[in-house]
Order: C-alpha cells, then structure tokens, then sequence
C-alpha cells in the first residue's frame, strides 16, 4: 500500500496536482490541512481542515481504516495536540498519526504509534523546499517504510 501525504499546500494547486500526477500509483491521497482552495478541488485527496481553511466544511478529524490499522488524521493545532501531544496520541490508538500545520517534517514514535508530518508543501520554515511524505506498508509482512521527498516550491520539480 502506497499512502501520499501532504500539507499545508496553502493554494497552489499547480504543486499539490504535480504531486498527485507523478504519484498516480499510489493507493491513497492525504492532505492533513490548510490546502486553501474550495473542497471539490481536493477531490483525489482524502482531507481536513486546517486553521486557514475557514469557508471549508471539511472535518477537523478524520480515521481511515487500513489493513495496516488505523491512521488518524488531524491539522495539528487542536488543543488536546498541542498541550500535551504524547498522551493525546496515545489515547487514539492509532497505527499512524497524521499531522500538519507546523511546516516541519516529523517523523518518531510513540508507543505504537508512527508519528509523521510531511512538512509544508509550499510554505517550508526551515528550507527553501517544500516536502511531502510517501509511506509504503508491505501487505504481506505488515512493514513500514517512508520516505520524505522535496519539492522545489518555484519549479515544481520533486526530489
């Protein structure tokens, strides 16, 4: 199972589309927030909301059932996330967890829980390239592998 996960692509549509056409193969399209363009836009992306996706009736939360197991998926700026992110991740119990709105790639555990935010798409902090995340997971041995990717954010080319 091939995952694409995103976020913070804040409007460019251009990049987030690129990522979409060079990833066709992929069994499911993440976006964990702030895509800033109306939701049928987001059509080949399962999404949520984000703090600066205001006119959007997107949910906040999502859950996706795999035969990997669960992946929660959130923006990341709720207060159960932010004031104590160990024990609300745990409390999910989740097989992955899913975020965005900080701008900066995560990827640890905890507990069980692989933990990931795929940075911003086009609004890095701490690069001048945007990142997006691929996730592999083995159906037959249940094996987790990721890998970051760049973006150059004036471009479009992935690295």
């Amino acid at each position: 199972m091939k995952i694409i996960v995103v976020s913070d692509s804040h409007g460019d549509t251009f990049i987030l589309n690129k990522v979409f056409e060079e990833n066709k193969d992929a069994d499911l399209f993440i976006h964990c927030g702030d895509y800033c363009i109306p939701d049928y836009m987001m059509s080949t992306y399962r999404f949520v909301r984000g703090n600066c996706d205001w006119s959007t009736e997107a949910p906040q939360k999502i859950d996706i059932e795999t035969p990997f197991g669960k992946i929660h998926v959130e923006h990341g700026d709720s207060y159960e996330m932010i004031s104590n992110p160990d024990k609300y991740i745990k409390s999910l119990n989740a097989k992955i967890f899913l975020s965005g709105h900080t701008h900066v790639e995560v990827n640890k555990k905890i507990g069980d829980t692989y933990v990931f935010n795929p940075g911003s798409l086009t609004h890095p902090t701490r690069t001048n390239y945007g990142s997006f995340l691929i996730i592999n997971i083995d159906e037959k041995t249940q094996k987790l592998t990721y890998k970051f990717k760049k973006v150059d954010i004036k471009t479009g080319e992935i690295y």
